[in-house]
């Protein structure tokens, strides 16, 4: 939401048609502009689109109340994983080094018939070694802080052109006389230091080991891809350990199923308790406006009614 502007300039207006404002021939190199003035650095468009204009601050500060904190540290779930492969052994007794299998597809969505993209011959399958599931070894910490936002008087100066559209806010202001000292007509004196960034960062959260939870998952082999003809099921595999199934049936293995038995996730407790702010903003050289009191939508108005 765009701030409240302290004053507004009159749409269509040509500097010419205005005759309480006549605007001096620049004592410097700078030319006059259009000067937007809030409370938040909401800047406006620029007249007609430009884009050389120059952004401002003054007495900027963060809000007291937020005490540099960018928010309270929290700590997401360590999450359950299911069993992200097998190997099929010719051997019985899971022997020999066997035929790997990805069952990462099998677990996305968890229990969707996963089809084998190469088949094992039932001559091929006496044994399955299956890998646990697992419990990530670490909680995420919380990723939605924000920087306080600051407080105090913002401005963006435009070019000033001959015509201007509807819409546009601001006043018209000039450079100061040699002495620092506004004219006649421009006697509204606004001090802005450049406004180079805002370098303020938030100091990460970070999360302790996970504790408590219970990752545990069965396993369904079929010997066909729509998983219709069960031909094992391998139940209550823990995270611990790898498990070493046997077969029996004198069957190809075609379709997997992987699902949850348990899936409880680890907690994690933050190390610290919030994120504060580290860094400043930066500021450059300090330029003053001399500008104009007389708000031209109402000279504009009064001119059209006469």
């Amino acid at each position: 939401m765009r701030s409240t502007p302290y004053f507004a300039l009159g749409a269509a207006a040509l500097l010419g048609c205005v005759e309480d404002l006549n605007i001096p021939k620049p004592r410097t190199n700078d030319d006059p502009v259009v000067l937007w003035v809030g409370d938040t650095p909401d800047f406006p468009t620029c007249p007609g689109g430009r884009l050389d204009y120059w952004d401002g601050w003054a007495h900027v500060s963060m809000n007291p109340q937020y005490q540099n904190v960018c928010g309270p540290c929290t700590c997401g779930p360590a999450t359950c994983a299911l069993p992200n492969r097998m190997l099929v052994h010719e051997a019985p007794l899971c022997a020999g080094e066997g035929i790997e299998i990805n069952l990462a597809r099998a677990a996305d969505p968890p229990g969707h018939c996963f089809e084998i993209s190469s088949p094992v011959p039932g001559d091929a399958f006496a044994s399955v070694t299956l890998k646990p599931p697992t419990m990530a070894d670490k909680c995420q910490p919380s990723k939605d802080l924000a920087l306080p936002p600051l407080s105090g008087k913002f401005a963006r100066a435009c070019p000033w052109i001959d015509e201007y559209l509807t819409g546009v806010e601001g006043l018209a202001c000039i450079t100061p006389e040699d002495d620092g000292s506004c004219p006649l007509g421009f006697d509204m004196r606004f001090e802005f230091q450049e406004m180079i960034r805002d370098a303020r960062t938030c100091t990460p959260c970070e999360c302790g080991k996970p504790v408590g939870g219970s990752c545990v998952a069965d396993v369904l082999l079929f010997s066909d891809a729509s998983c219709s003809n069960m031909l094992s099921s391998i139940n209550e595999i823990p995270t611990e350990e790898e498990i070493c199934h046997e077969a029996h049936e004198d069957s190809p293995l075609t379709g997997v199923r992987v699902v949850f038995a348990q899936d409880e996730p680890g907690t994690c407790s933050p190390t610290t308790d919030v994120s504060l702010v580290d860094g400043t903003i930066e500021s450059g050289e300090t330029r003053v406006f001399c500008c104009s009191s007389v708000e031209l939508v109402e000279v504009i108005h009064a001119n059209a009614d006469n």
